[in-house]
């Protein structure tokens, strides 16, 4: 039997930057934050920022380092390791910025030297919602480029950018069970029945075993590796299941979306859904 599903999604909204240029700041512009202020960024998010470079950059030139390049090139065309890593996408032609001829491909000669393409320069690893608000106005005080990656499926490349601070949600994968879902602002007593409460970094794969283990059924994609509470349920979400019960997002009950200013947090948005 087909229960409904919530998903949690953090959603960061960044406030206008406070330059006038419409260009955003780059690393070699005296605008781009000192050492100093992104160490001050990384204890404001306790330890989760790192500087990043592309995942094939330790099997070449002065990065050479054998073990690593051995751990990388077992694990290259393994999609739920992409997904994890800051410094790769699922595609390899999103990592390569070919407009400044700047690439790290695994199959290059070893004394090649890896450029940055369009990895982002440092990855904010986020855990909690104040994580995400953190790294949004950071990047929004210093005219920081931003991007969002999960599970970095995105056909169209928006999981990487050159230049720019990642928000990395792959690691929030907490999965709530509930008996009777109450939406905010329901009527007292006016339950949805069973659902699943996602993090936005859990993957189809890992929600899947979740549902598995409690006997239910939730709508949702065949690519195993994709994020639920993302791009996938935003589009639509297509489902094998399409035909029985419609899209993912038809099946949703609620959206829990944070802003980056932490006084104010939007109030959930609910949906109540065909049984």
């Amino acid at each position: 039997m087909l229960k409904l599903f919530i998903l949690y999604l953090f959603a960061s909204i960044a406030s206008a930057a406070p330059s006038t240029s419409h260009c955003r700041c780059r690393p070699h512009e005296s605008c781009w934050p000192s050492k100093q202020k992104w160490s001050d960024l990384n204890d404001t998010i306790q330890g989760n920022l790192i500087a990043v470079r592309p995942v094939a950059s330790v099997c070449h030139a002065a990065e050479f380092d054998q073990a690593a390049c051995k751990d990388v090139t077992n694990h290259w065309s393994d999609s739920t390791w992409r997904a994890a890593q800051p410094g790769a996408g699922q595609w390899e032609n999103w990592e390569a910025w070919p407009e400044r001829h700047q690439t790290c491909y695994i199959g290059s000669a070893q004394n090649t030297t890896c450029g940055q393409g369009r990895i982002s320069l440092y990855s904010a690893k986020v855990q909690t919602a104040s994580h995400v608000q953190k790294a949004v106005r950071f990047a929004s005080t210093h005219n920081l480029r931003l991007a969002i990656k999960n599970s970095g499926h995105d056909f169209l490349g928006r999981s990487t950018a050159p230049g720019s601070l990642q928000i990395l949600t792959n690691g929030m994968k907490d999965i709530k069970f509930v008996g009777n879902f109450m939406p905010v602002g329901a009527p007292k007593g006016k339950g949805e029945g069973k659902a699943v409460t996602l993090s936005a970094g859990v993957n189809l794969a890992e929600l899947y075993k979740a549902v598995a283990e409690h006997k239910v059924t939730v709508i949702a994609g065949a690519s195993h590796t994709v994020g639920a509470a993302g791009g996938y349920i935003q589009g639509g979400g297509h489902s094998p299941f399409g035909a029985w019960k419609g899209l993912a997002s038809d099946n949703a009950l609620e959206f829990e979306v944070v802003t980056a200013d932490v006084s104010q947090t939007l109030k959930p948005h609910s949906t109540k859904m065909d049984k």
